[in-house]
This record gives C-alpha cells, structure tokens and sequence, in this order.
C-alpha cells in the first residue's frame, strides 16, 4: 500500500516539475497542494509490516538526500521512530531453561 503512495508521490513530483515555470497556475497550485496532502499520507502511515516500514525508510532518505537545505529534522526523526517501533516488533527471543544442557 505504501509503495503505490510513494510511486505516486515521486510521479507528481515530476509533473510539479515540469510546470515550475508556470509556479502562478491553478494547475501548479493545485498539483502542490495535493503532493503536499500525499506526502503528509505518506509521513503518518504506520507501517503494517517490514516491506512498508523499508519503503517508508528509502524514501524519507532518498527526500534527505535530495534536500540541500538542511531542514530534515522532522524526517529523520521519523526515520528513527520507524526503525524503533519496527524493531521493538520483534518478539524477543524465547530463553531455554533446562532442555539439552543448555
């Protein structure tokens, strides 16, 4: 599920592109205004399993990469949160007690 928000968030990201230089357009305008909403999605999804937390890490990084302006706090931070939550998933594992000389 996550993977097909992030498709379409990079697809309109390349449309928002190619009308930059018409930045005043209700179509720009509106085209800006429904990336931010997809990515604002995107940012809230709880990943349901490790396939979308991974999708969810690669792209937050691939936007961190991307950014030259320093303002990635927030992504990161989230970044970390997904990696916590998904790791804290993971049953820990069972201690053996009285079984074969362990």
């Amino acid at each position: 599920m996550v993977s097909i928000m992030v498709e379409q968030f990079r697809e309109m990201q390349v449309l928002l592109a190619e009308t930059i230089a018409d930045y005043e357009t209700p179509e720009f305008k509106g085209l800006d205004g429904r990336i931010a909403r997809a990515f604002d999605t995107i940012y809230r999804h709880d990943p349901r399993d490790a396939a979308e937390a991974c999708t969810m890490v690669r792209f937050f990084l691939d936007i961190i990469e991307d950014n030259d302006s320093g303002d990635s706090i927030h992504l990161i931070q989230r970044v970390r949160t997904i990696i916590n939550d998904c790791a804290g998933r993971c049953p820990p594992a069972m201690e053996i007690t009285h079984g074969a000389g362990i």
